[in-house]
């Protein structure tokens, strides 16, 4: 077994797709596909199932996968040592939501930078449910995720909110103002159920008393860039956050279309694990700071 066999079944797992993995990592399908075979030789068991969406992992899979994050954040926080130990560089390393990272994050870590010129802060973008998952194993040293983390051993900090509405592109035809019934009427473009924001919007449509079996929905996408894309293009109406589409707003390809029973904020936590390894006291500092200007350096 080495490390970059583990990073790999890790990703395969979090992605539900070798084919995925695979161009992530760069490498053929063929070759994910030995590799995960010699690590089933290796266990003398099936470490995942197909399914129509792709692959999931089996129970020995998960107790592969759970034990690959601890030696992972073993391996990692080892490398991040040998760093600091031989030329005193500092590493904070920061999971967030998707929106967060390429909305968010950016201008935040900007600031963050100039206040902390001799830090080295890695970001990386992974659904909150998977950023739990690994903070809680030690994996990082900070998560953002949208709402509170169902983990009751995580410190959680709420840094912001954000609002989301419903847009259509210019060159699509309706009114200024909907009623949830309407929505009926016109194509809806959703992300995927995975996805955290549309947890979080199926559960207000149905407060609303919105089928959402009987919405027209044409597909579902995987990032918020692609749904904002396909709404700029006339494609159909979307729920967006804010931050993803001010630009747009303000370059009038976008427009708001008021649906008062439908408006609703994200919630946006930080996450730490206070029982993984201790950062230092400026370590700690610079997450602190992080979380104060967030909300005012939002891209």
């Amino acid at each position: 077994m080495n490390i970059h066999n583990l990073k790999m079944f890790t990703k395969i797992v979090e992605s539900g797709s070798i084919s995925k993995t695979a161009e992530q990592m760069n490498i053929s399908q063929s070759a994910l596909s030995q590799q995960l075979r010699v690590m089933e030789q290796e266990f003398s068991a099936r470490l995942f199932e197909r399914n129509y969406q792709g692959v999931i992992p089996t129970n020995i899979g998960m107790i592969v996968y759970n034990r690959a994050l601890e030696i992972l954040s073993s391996y990692d926080r080892m490398l991040v040592d040998i760093t600091n130990a031989q030329n005193q560089n500092k590493t904070v390393h920061i999971l967030a939501s998707p929106c967060v990272y390429s909305y968010a994050l950016p201008c935040t870590f900007y600031h963050v930078k100039n206040k902390y010129p001799e830090y080295t802060l890695n970001m990386e973008m992974m659904s909150s449910k998977i950023i739990e998952e690994k903070i809680s194993k030690g994996v990082a040293d900070m998560g953002i995720i949208i709402g509170k983390p169902k983990d009751k051993n995580l410190s959680a900090k709420k840094v912001f909110t954000d609002r989301v509405f419903l847009v259509a592109g210019e060159k699509m035809k309706v009114p200024v103002q909907l009623d949830c019934q309407d929505l009926y009427h016109y194509p809806l473009l959703m992300l995927v159920n995975a996805q955290k924001t549309r947890q979080v919007l199926d559960k207000m449509l149905n407060k609303n008393g919105i089928r959402i079996n009987q919405l027209h929905i044409p597909y579902a996408l995987e990032s918020t860039e692609s749904i904002k894309l396909s709404a700029i293009n006339g494609f159909g109406l979307a729920f967006l956050p804010y931050m993803a589409i001010k630009k747009e707003l303000y370059n009038r390809q976008l427009r708001i279309v008021e649906c008062p029973c439908l408006e609703f904020d994200n919630e946006y936590y930080s996450i730490k694990n206070a029982g993984s390894v201790p950062l230092n006291y400026e370590s700690s500092k610079l997450i602190k700071y992080m979380e104060a200007i967030l909300k005012e350096t939002i891209c």
